[in-house]
């Protein structure tokens, strides 16, 4: 059976506990992994990950999430496009997007991720702010009345 793969790829313990977090939302993932580079490893995340992708099955699709844009983890995943063509790597990992990835069960449009990708970025703002706005206006109104 066809299966969408997650890796979660990160410095330091993010990807952990962004795993964690998803699970906690949606039971047990057993097609979502978690790798990072640490500074006592013994084994660096390419390795991990190439193991990880090697033992996958052939028609599974693999989106591999990274945390930082041009950071050595995403570097680093981006090397493997060239023994893995299929895979792909997204930058900027959050609950949304693991979340909805993790929910798809089919592989993903082009059109469907970059909804995907659209919705996760939407979930990036200044809630304080919205906040004050909100009251502000519910004070306006009331001084209109």
């Amino acid at each position: 059976m066809r299966m969408n793969r997650i890796i979660l790829a990160s410095h330091g313990s993010l990807s952990a506990g962004m795993l964690d977090t998803v699970q906690m939302v949606m039971g047990d993932l057993p097609n979502v992994c978690a790798v990072a580079t640490t500074r006592d490893e013994t084994e660096n995340i390419v390795q991990k990950t190439s193991r990880l992708l090697d033992s996958f099955p052939p028609e599974d699709t693999v989106y591999i999430l990274t945390d930082m844009l041009n950071g050595s983890v995403n570097n680093d995943m981006l090397s493997l496009v060239a023994k893995y063509p299929e895979i792909t790597v997204i930058c900027g990992m959050n609950a949304c997007l693991v979340l909805s990835i993790a929910d798809a069960e089919e592989p993903l449009t082009a059109e469907e991720l970059e909804e995907i990708l659209g919705q996760a970025r939407g979930q990036l703002m200044d809630c304080t702010r919205q906040l004050r706005e909100a009251m502000n206006n519910n004070t306006d109104e009331e001084d209109d009345l």
